[in-house]
């Protein structure tokens, strides 16, 4: 039987097959484990944007109502067990390392019998599924990996809510060069007489959302939006915003209330207004204990790593997984409404298959400097080659070989009133949080 270490090891080594999606591999690897996934009611959370923030929200909702919630989450910024926990506590070591090798077994087998090999995500998807039937959970809240239609989180059947958060440019070479293919992809988390949310946004989105919701008889709430789509109140200990929601399916009334969050980003009140309005559809279908104080409670419990995070003051520093295009974009608005006409001191690191010159072009005019590094992944692109992206755009730039170094110098040539960003890919992002976290 394999132990902790070990197991993350065979995870780790299945990662470099790579993505392959489709759901055939799905389905044979959870039959043969007994379709755990059957017996759970779920919250099937997708979008390009702000899915793992809205996964936050939900879950603290259905915890505040006294639902075991179980959460899936990928990636974790650091540890991996973060990905799979229950009422927000990470699965045990021991019991990871027992499912994985369960799973291992049945994967082990598909692959003598000359069936292909479950990829990485399947088969953590698959632990994820044991876990939460073997705890008895009363909701899973499942965030989508990769678009949603073939992604191996979509073997399960029709779920309590889908939501689907902002759709934008990312991972075309899977889901598609328009936004109505990417959409397409994304709904097809939509099933058969299900209900669904998601957030007002582009019109050939919108459209794409209601055709799909027509064929399938779906239920779909279009959810509202923060009146005057700003904050009431907006400053580093969080944000107050009223939220209205006109009706536009089903049999929700007309809502509107006041709600506080501490999670900061303008785009978080957008998310939020999503856990609302997907936290009134389960009200609607029975679930009494998710009244509307423990709506606002949840909201308020949450915290999310990674998003926009204010890890400590003098200097400022903040993080956010900001990695694409309309990613960029909040993140901009963002800083420039908590810092306006203040130049950020940046780190930055980006994966080479993301759309980075466009990104870096969008933030350029806000950097003081940019200390660029390479993320830890094979997808990566060198801290040189974004550096001298900067340097064509005409801002300073720096390479560093290592994010430890990139922090060191940002902290040491900031003075006390400036702000340090790191923003980028995840997959560095949680080497800022460690390193700061420990110091602090």
């Amino acid at each position: 039987m394999m132990n902790y270490d070990e197991a993350i090891s065979y995870i780790e080594s299945i990662e470099k097959f790579g993505i392959d999606l489709g759901l055939d591999r799905m389905r044979e690897l959870l039959r043969r484990l007994g379709d755990p996934q059957d017996t759970l009611k779920y919250v099937h959370v997708a979008g390009t944007n702000g899915k793992g923030s809205t996964v936050a929200f939900i879950s603290n909702i259905l915890m505040a109502a006294g639902y075991k919630t179980g959460i899936y989450i990928s990636p974790s910024l650091d540890r991996f067990t973060k990905r799979i926990q229950v009422n927000g506590r990470e699965i045990d070591k021991d019991v990871l390392a027992l499912l994985t090798q369960k799973v291992k077994d049945v994967a082990d087998d598909m692959a003598r019998e000359g069936l292909s090999i479950p990829t990485e995500f399947e088969q953590v998807n698959a632990i994820a599924f044991l876990y939460y039937a073997h705890e008895k959970c009363d909701f899973v809240v499942l965030e989508v990996g990769l678009g949603g239609r073939m992604d191996s989180t979509n073997v399960i059947r029709v779920p309590e809510v889908a939501v689907i958060a902002s759709i934008s440019f990312d991972h075309m070479q899977y889901l598609g060069n328009t936004l109505p293919e990417i959409a397409g992809e994304k709904a097809g988390i939509m099933k058969e007489g299900g209900d669904v949310v998601v957030y007002d946004q582009a019109p050939e989105v919108m459209e794409v959302f209601r055709n799909v919701a027509k064929d399938r008889g779906c239920r779909l709430y279009v959810s509202g939006k923060p009146v005057n789509d700003k904050a009431l109140r907006y400053d580093l200990t969080g944000q107050y915003f009223e939220y209205e929601f006109e009706p536009d399916a089903g049999i929700l009334g007309r809502h509107k209330d006041t709600y506080q969050i501490k999670l900061l980003g303008d785009y978080q009140i957008r998310n939020a207004s999503l856990a609302i309005t997907a936290a009134l559809v389960l009200q609607s279908k029975g679930y009494s204990q998710i009244t509307d104080e423990v709506i606002k409670k949840g909201l308020l419990n949450t915290s999310w790593e990674g998003r926009f995070e204010l890890l400590q003051d003098n200097p400022k520093v903040i993080v956010d997984g900001a990695h694409n295009p309309d990613g960029i974009k909040v993140l901009v608005s963002s800083l420039e409404r908590l810092f306006p006409e203040k130049k950020i001191v940046f780190i930055a690191g980006v994966l080479a298959d993301k759309d980075y010159k466009s990104m870096m072009a969008e933030i350029a005019p806000l950097g003081k400097i940019f200390h660029t590094i390479t993320p830890p992944n094979s997808r990566a692109l060198t801290a040189d080659k974004l550096a001298d992206t900067f340097r064509e755009l005409g801002a300073r730039a720096t390479a560093h070989e290592s994010v430890e170094d990139a922090l060191s110098v940002a902290l040491k040539e900031a003075d006390s009133d400036d702000v340090i960003c790191a923003f980028g890919s995840l997959y560095y992002i949680g080497e800022i949080r460690k390193i700061i976290l420990k110091s602090v």
